[in-house]
């Protein structure tokens, strides 16, 4: 037996052949849809059966709404009693308990409690007593869209070895859409805008700036292959596959949380807990698929506290610890032990089926259709609308989506006509940090240069200069390097020619990008 590490090293995420699989079954793309409805095609009549774990802490304010909209989903509607729910009461000091056991949901819901042990053991204990065949991890300020349960479930009926990794965008607590009530009388969203998702639209500007498009849509993540992403000066830690599986949305097969002995209860508090799951499980042979139609909104909350970035920076190097030492361990006697751990525990069984409603489509607007477009790498279908859409109006917005669909489809010259011809007296900063990212990809790098050195001049703070400018070419350099060794050679190039828009004579950068594209 090897350390996981060794294992994850010879393990690729190729696939390409369950595309096809799925696709015969079910005349619907694997991933590569969004905010859509199940085919009458992949539609089944008995299902597997499916427990949705919610660990919680102090979520008194939010648990309503994520039960109301799992209630009102199209799977609880279509098959009530093939869907347990599972919420975890982790020592809770507010009315968390109180609000879910007082509320008449319309779902099989079993609630237990148990002390503040954290997330790892919180969601073994749900693990622990749950009767579905699949398991879907989902956070407790979660608001899934109407058919994310039935989209994971079609896929893990077709497909037996697989992690299906879904998606989420930040909405405050604030908005109508998200109250209970609303949601019972409006029906669940459809679907969401995914370019509010973080592995989609990361936080720090720079290339890449999309893991999902960066990695083939995880494919090209196999064999321990990472992202360096902008903030990674230093190249120290890359995003891995595994940690492009987010727990707030997730689903596996309970026999691969069998065999794995469930989540790491060594990791405590926040961060690196489903990436250790998902490192076990890719060991164990499954694939890693991201789901754009399973998403859900994400209640958002304050920046995690110093306390957070310390627990991660503690559960980070555990996780490094454990892969790089430990073969996979089924824990024996886990489930015994988590059941232990209940204090509490209450079950009450739906008073009635839910009726079907009407589903209102929110946050699909045609501008979000576009950014969902991009999000995935459907040029070809976001140009059509956007070219649509400007002989309509003349909107700079569509201009700089048109322009970066050019750039992203290497017709750089385009994309250059396009951004320069974007009247504005006063030119949004936006469009001059793209206009010279498509200069420098065309080898115009001092004009490119000149054009962000002059928005230096009149707004040195805008954010998108620290990558673009205000870097050292040294670490672009790094950064293309790292990916030219991993074969990653169109991110290579842009991180090269971020080099030369800083630098435009740096030789090393020009040799590097003229390799990349040989």
């Amino acid at each position: 037996m090897r350390a996981i590490e060794k294992v994850l090293n010879e393990k690729d995420n190729d696939y390409s052949i369950l595309e096809k699989t799925f696709y015969e079954s079910t005349g619907t793309p694997l991933s590569l849809c969004f905010n859509c409805p199940p085919s009458d095609k992949s539609s089944v009549t008995k299902p597997l059966t499916v427990s949705v774990v919610i660990p919680t802490w102090n979520a008194s304010t939010t648990i309503r709404s994520c039960l109301t909209a799992i209630e009102q989903s199209s799977f609880n509607i279509k098959f009530q009693n093939r869907l347990q729910v599972i919420v975890v009461d982790d020592g809770s000091t507010d009315k968390t308990w109180e609000v879910v056991k007082s509320y008449p949901f319309l779902l099989h819901l079993t609630l237990i409690k148990q002390s503040n042990y954290g997330q790892a053991k919180a969601l073994n204990t749900g693990i622990s007593v749950a009767e579905g065949d699949i398991i879907i991890s989902c956070d407790a300020d979660m608001i899934l869209n109407y058919y994310a349960i039935e989209h994971f479930v079609i896929r893990h009926q077709i497909l037996p070895n697989v992690l299906l990794a879904g998606f989420r965008a930040d909405i405050s607590g604030d908005s109508p859409i998200v109250k209970p009530d609303n949601i019972r009388q409006k029906g669940c969203p459809l679907g969401i805008n995914l370019s509010r998702d973080e592995r989609i639209t990361y936080s720090t500007p720079g290339w890449p700036y999309n893991m999902c498009l960066a990695s083939g849509h995880y494919k090209k993540l196999g064999n321990a292959r990472g992202l360096w992403m902008p903030d990674d000066n230093n190249c120290e830690d890359p995003w891995r596959l595994s940690d492009l599986v987010f727990g707030a949305l997730f689903s596996l097969p309970k026999a691969i949380y069998l065999k794995l002995g469930g989540y790491d209860e060594r990791l405590q508090g926040w961060g690196s807990t489903d990436g250790l799951l998902a490192a076990k499980a890719i060991s164990e042979g499954q694939y890693i698929i991201p789901i754009y139609s399973s998403s859900g909104l994400h209640i958002s909350h304050p920046f995690r506290t110093k306390d957070k970035k310390l627990e991660y920076a503690q559960n980070r190097k555990k996780f490094f610890k454990i892969i790089q030492t430990e073969m996979i361990d089924n824990h024996q006697n886990w489930i015994s032990r988590a059941k232990n751990r209940i204090i509490d525990s209450y079950t009450r069984e739906p008073s009635k089926s839910v009726a079907k409603i009407h589903t209102r489509n929110v946050n699909v607007s045609p501008e979000n259709k576009v950014d969902n477009l991009l999000a995935i790498g459907d040029y070809a279908e976001a140009q059509r609308i956007l070219i649509k859409d400007l002989s309509k109006s003349n909107d700079y917005s569509s201009h700089l989506k048109l322009g970066k669909v050019f750039i992203e489809t290497e017709r750089f010259k385009e994309a250059i006509t396009v951004l320069e011809n974007i009247s504005s007296s006063n030119l949004p900063s936006e469009v001059s940090i793209e206009l010279a990212i498509a200069k420098a990809a065309d080898g115009q790098f001092n004009s490119a240069h000149s054009m962000l050195y002059a928005l230096s001049e009149i707004n040195p703070k805008t954010k998108d200069l620290t990558y673009w400018f205000y870097t050292p070419p040294d670490t672009h350099i790094k950064q293309g390097r790292k990916y030219f060794e991993q074969g990653f050679y169109q991110i290579a190039r842009r991180c090269f020619e971020a080099a030369l828009i800083s630098e435009p004579n740096n030789q090393q950068a020009i040799k590097y990008r003229s390799l990349c594209m040989e």
